[in-house]
């Protein structure tokens, strides 16, 4: 052989050495194949990415690595890199699984993605002698956007469910609204038309007149109530949304504060005819269950949602009846009360700390107290049972064009129950009725209980924002009339007519402040107002009813100058201070008592609930 062959063939060895050098230390796979699929060289990275064996070599065999539903894509790019003699691109997957370290214990298992490059080689003659390509794993590339797609159609789906629910909670308000308006025309017009009378017979008020308008009035009394739920409901979701929904415990006799909760519907059972029996299991007189820690506005207010529904699904069955029961049980979940219940678990139970062990629970022996609301409505078929539980959800569609509901009572039932330790469950067959339960925590109280426990209507600590007074609403005028001199603070004029108007029927005296500075203006004609300078007559005040948002100065920034008024001796107090108000958020309420409110009424009530919370404070001993 010639020097130069010699040399020549030197050259090629060293560059066919750099070559493999090069593919080796690449990060993709590399390969060369013969026209008819045969492997002539593959880097080491190929057959790591496909796990193709290195001993078993065939035309085609590559075949072997690639999913069987990609093999149709696989032969059509074939088709055009060999016939055509195209170069090609095309995703596949392999049979090979991905796998992903997350962590030190977590660990991915996915489809491995390759993106297949090929590009043929051609002779001088236009003849296809190889197959030169490379493969790149794109397999995190591809779980990436499978996780942006499904949140996208999560994304999507929330917003369907809100628009949903926005339509939803809009017709529930308007329908009510409608009959609010139309009830008010009808008692206007009435009274109208009674005024035109000329003659004094004419003058004199018919039964029927009278009936007509009380019917139209409570007619508004519960559209009004159905309208608060939904607004409850809606709070509870934000508080939710945002945990910032805490629990409260307090001392309470449970079997009291269902009873009193039961008594809430018994003007709409009536109009129903609806029978309700309440039953107190054995397993409860058993446990010896008397006061309690626990929270009785949550504990209400998931009752409020169930009983709602089982008079909602029953009123228009031919058989109408409703039983409660009331259980205790040292097991979670009691399933000896309820064999039959399909409890839904915590969604992370692991997450729950015990809130039976905070010091506020007390130190008593645990226990779960166990409910239970069974009725003859028309009950839930198996695919309906699925859908409850969850945010904007109903069993299916012609539940709220057949009985109304925003689809958040379940779903604020559930969350409710598992922020206080428990859980809830159905049993329900279609055409048969349906038993809804629940179980929370609580903690027996030792020794004396506390002389003055809290209502469920009038505790408020920690958030709590619903107020079961209103779902008491009757239309019975007071029977006590008061004399309080009474400074009505509000900057909405209807408001203040409407109120004002009812408290003088009470028998208050009535005075009214635009904003604060006239309230701290009108405090200085008082006799609170201490100042021997001033002579003339001066007028009683007996409490404050303070708006909060106002203009030119708020309702906190008017109680923290009557506040620091009654520290610099000016003003003879302590002046008693009702907030009443639309702001019902937890921070909200606490910082109208930490500027020196005495108490919050919160918009909607009636006057017999703001009497009630006037006669406490006015009638107060001072100290």
């Amino acid at each position: 052989m010639l020097p130069e062959e010699l040399t020549l063939n030197q050259k090629l060895a060293d560059s066919e050495s750099k070559f493999r050098v090069l593919t080796e230390l690449n990060p993709v796979g590399m390969y060369y194949l013969n026209p008819k699929g045969d492997i002539l060289y593959c880097n080491d990275m190929w057959y790591e990415m496909t796990g193709h064996p290195r001993s078993q070599h065939y035309p085609m065999s590559i075949l072997n690595c690639i999913e069987q539903q990609d093999h149709p894509t696989f032969h059509e790019q074939w088709k055009r890199l060999t016939v055509a003699k195209e170069e090609v691109t095309s995703e596949l997957r392999l049979k090979k699984p991905w796998v992903s370290q997350e962590s030190n214990e977590s660990v991915r298992r996915d489809t491995t993605w390759i993106l297949f490059l090929a590009i043929p080689q051609l002779d001088d003659e236009g003849n296809l002698t190889k197959v030169l390509g490379c493969t790149t794993d794109i397999s995190h590339f591809k779980w990436a956007e499978s996780v942006q797609f499904q949140s996208r159609l999560q994304a999507e789906e929330a917003k369907r469910q809100q628009e949903t629910f926005i339509d939803m909670t809009s017709h529930e308000m308007r329908n009510p609204l409608s009959a609010i308006m139309l009830c008010a025309d009808g008692i206007a017009n009435s009274l109208v038309e009674f005024q035109s009378f000329k003659t004094a017979d004419q003058k004199v008020m018919s039964q029927s007149l009278v009936e007509s308008n009380l019917d139209a009035a409570q007619t508004i009394v519960l559209c009004a109530q159905h309208q608060k739920r939904i607004i409850d409901d809606v709070l509870t979701l934000s508080k939710l949304n945002s945990a910032m929904l805490h629990v409260t415990p307090i001392q309470i006799q449970v079997e009291s504060t269902v009873r009193r909760t039961l008594k809430m519907f018994e003007g709409e059972l009536l109009a129903d005819d609806i029978q309700m029996t309440f039953v107190l299991e054995e397993s409860y007189k058993k446990a010896q269950i008397d006061w309690v820690f626990c929270d009785p506005v949550r504990l209400t207010q998931i009752f409020i949602n169930l009983l709602t529904n089982a008079i909602k699904f029953t009123r228009s069955e031919s058989k109408r009846e409703i039983m409660v029961s009331l259980g205790a049980s040292l097991s979670k979940p009691p399933k000896e009360s309820a064999p039959h219940i399909q409890w839904f678990p915590s969604k992370d139970s692991n997450s729950h700390n015990d809130l039976t062990l905070a010091p506020d629970w007390g130190f008593g022996p645990q226990v779960y107290l166990y409910f239970a609301v069974k009725d003859t409505g028309r009950g839930l078929d198996e695919e309906e049972k699925t859908k409850l539980f969850h945010r904007f959800s109903q069993a299916s569609p012609r539940t709220h064009v057949q009985y109304g509901g925003s689809g958040l009572g379940l779903f604020i039932s559930r969350e409710l129950t598992e922020l206080q330790g428990g859980e809830i469950g159905v049993e329900s067959t279609a055409g048969a009725g349906s038993t809804f339960a629940f179980f929370i925590k609580a903690r027996k109280v030792i020794g004396e209980h506390s002389s003055n426990p809290s209502t469920p209507g009038s505790r408020m600590g920690h958030g709590s924002t619903i107020n079961v007074t209103m779902d008491t609403m009757t239309l019975t005028p007071p029977k006590t009339r008061r004399n309080y001199h009474i400074l009505l603070v509000e900057d909405n004029l209807i408001n203040q007519k409407v109120l004002s108007k009812q408290l003088r029927s009470a028998g208050c005296v009535v005075h009214v402040a635009n904003h604060g500075g006239e309230a701290l203006d009108f405090l200085s004609t008082t006799t609170l107002w201490n100042d021997s300078s001033s002579s003339g007559p001066r007028m009683e005040l007996s409490i404050i009813l303070m708006d909060l948002e106002m203009p030119i100065m708020d309702g906190l920034a008017c109680t923290r100058r009557i506040r620091d008024l009654e520290r610099e001796g000016k003003i003879v107090g302590p002046v008693p201070i009702i907030a009443v108000t639309a702001n019902t958020r937890m921070e909200q309420m606490e910082q109208a008592l930490e500027s020196g409110m005495d108490d919050i009424v919160a918009k909607p009530f009636q006057i017999p609930e703001l009497m009630q919370k006037t006669d406490q404070l006015v009638r107060k001993p001072t100290p």
